[in-house]
């Protein structure tokens, strides 16, 4: 690696590390269904249309991935670069990242998460040498997350300079379009939703990127997080399809796709059954009143914080009770989308989620406007002391505040949690007692979210008998034999980063500061390998 670039040379570290041999090909034999309707899609066909224009009758190509590092589209400047880059898998479809094939522009960039070229010899896999790339990741301007990254390939013989600028402004162009395409596509799905409940009093329900509007019945019968990967499945505009409640029981829907907006369907539940909320009431609140009421009751502002994952945005819909709700995520908010969305009446709940992902000018706004109208919120935050700069003042026009438990800290609710989750991602199986001992004795930094998630893993690779310890996460598993005091703090600590890693071990072991080898040695010595 003597005289490549710190970039490169790090870049080939890790390929090296996750056991790629530079005479190997690019391992892209899998290719993955991609979704033309996505909201990056949508921003980035009409930049992608006038790049492929400017580099027509070149022998350049522009390639776009996603966020997960997955090639979504590919335009040629010249016809005859196709089969090079068939070769190569650099289509449609074929995840492009460093595991996969070693140092590039489009991988590299996706690490580094900012603007890289890597040309001829400075490739990793030696079948990719033969080409140039420059590559820039497209970042949602409110957000700040990584949608994908923008990538210019051609032959390394044509190698220039003048590609970055290039291309970095044709990234600005996606990213605005992120922008002003949320906004509109916020305002037609409000308007279906309005439109659908206004005639009936079914559960109804609207999905999309980053917002979600739902009606009392609906946060009672269905999840909206599966509900979202399931339009992204459905053929046609419109139809009916049998989905499951969060209670397990069979429902009938209707589904419609939102007109003009982005990846937003319309389900209406045709036969709710018996449908029941999927956080069950368990021994320690059974028989108690619903703790809410007085603040539905009164209508008053109300402030909902706590960890991640520990049911800030469920009790903010178990709040609306029968009434409608609209909930709007912070992170995808502007100014202008918070001045529209507010004062929908009365008896409508806005609940404006995760304030304290907000940038400041938008915080200020959102509290400057709460200060001159009357209508009923819930804002949800991380813990309030952690609240910072302009995000304390949307916060501070809430007089009243509900704190949700972390689930650590509420450890007997966990087997019925598990068992009702379990069942309410439609699973018939059934945790033995170990598998339950193992999942209570867990950390839960990602709380309700994390559990969720869990099971819904579970549900998917099991489909009938009884789970045992030994089909839980890695990261679930006691020690395989007696460990020391100090051995026992850095399996603690490995398996506390695991799981904030969600086990991804290379990110794992970057946020110790160690190589990764060294991690999967400590993983088989500390038996979590």
């Amino acid at each position: 690696m003597a005289g490549l670039r710190p970039d490169i040379a790090r870049s080939w570290r890790r390929a090296a590390l996750c056991g790629l041999d530079p005479g190997s090909g690019v391992a892209g034999e899998r290719l993955e269904e991609v979704d033309s309707g996505s909201r990056l899609m949508v921003a980035a066909k009409p930049v992608l249309d006038a790049v492929a224009e400017q580099l027509r009758n070149t022998r350049f190509s522009v390639l776009l991935a996603d966020g997960e590092g997955r090639i979504v589209d590919r335009r040629l400047g010249d016809p005859r670069l196709a089969d090079a880059l068939d070769e190569v898998f650099a289509v449609p479809g074929c995840r492009y990242t460093e595991d996969v094939a070693g140092t590039n522009a489009l991988a590299t960039a996706f690490e580094l998460r900012r603007g890289v070229s890597v040309v001829g010899p400075e490739h990793f896999l030696e079948r990719l040498k033969g080409f140039c790339c420059y590559g820039h990741p497209v970042t949602h301007p409110v957000t700040g997350r990584l949608e994908g990254v923008l990538d210019v390939t051609g032959l390394a013989r044509d190698a220039t300079g003048l590609l970055e600028p290039f291309l970095a402004q044709a990234v600005r162009g996606i990213e605005q379009r992120l922008i002003e395409g949320s906004r509109l596509s916020d305002q037609r799905m409000l308007a279906a939703f309005r439109a659908r409940t206004a005639r009936t009093g079914a559960p109804v329900i609207v999905v999309g990127d980053g917002i979600t509007m739902a009606n009392r019945a609906a946060h009672e019968t269905f999840d909206a997080a599966i509900l979202r990967e399931l339009g992204r499945e459905l053929t046609g505009d419109h139809g009916v399809c049998l989905l499951h409640s969060r209670a397990g029981i069979p429902v009938r829907a209707r589904y419609s796709v939102v007109p003009g907006a982005v990846r937003a369907v319309l389900f209406e539940a045709i036969d709710t059954g018996r449908a029941q909320p999927v956080v069950p009431r368990t021994r320690a609140t059974e028989g108690t009143a619903d703790p809410l009421e007085p603040f539905r009751r009164r209508r008053r502002r109300l402030l909902i914080h706590g960890e991640p994952g520990s049911g800030r945005t469920y009790a903010a819909h178990a709040l609306a009770g029968d009434h409608p709700s609209t909930v709007l995520d912070a992170a995808s908010l502007s100014a202008g989308d918070i001045t529209s969305a507010l004062d929908r009446g009365p008896d409508h709940l806005v609940v404006i989620d995760g304030i304290h992902l907000l940038d400041d000018p938008t915080a200020a706004t959102l509290a400057h406007l709460l200060d001159g109208t009357t209508g009923w919120y819930a804002l949800t935050s991380g813990p309030v002391e952690e609240l910072t700069g302009e995000r304390i003042g949307p916060a501070a026009r809430c007089a009243s505040r509900w704190e949700t438990i972390p689930l650590r800290s509420r450890r007997h609710d966990i087997p019925a949690l598990a068992r009702a989750l379990l069942k309410g991602h439609g699973s018939t199986t059934h945790l033995t007692p170990a598998a339950l001992d193992a999942l209570s004795r867990h950390t839960w930094p990602g709380n309700l979210a994390e559990l969720s998630a869990v099971m819904a893993e579970l549900a998917r690779r099991t489909e009938a008998g009884v789970i045992t310890e030994l089909d839980l996460p890695t990261t679930f598993r006691r020690p395989r034999r007696r460990l020391s005091a100090l051995e026992q703090a850095e399996f603690d600590t490995i398996r506390s980063v695991l799981d904030r890693c969600r086990g991804n071990k290379v990110h794992a072991a970057a946020m110790l500061g160690i190589a990764r080898t060294t991690l999967y040695r400590r993983l088989k010595e500390l038996g979590l390998g």
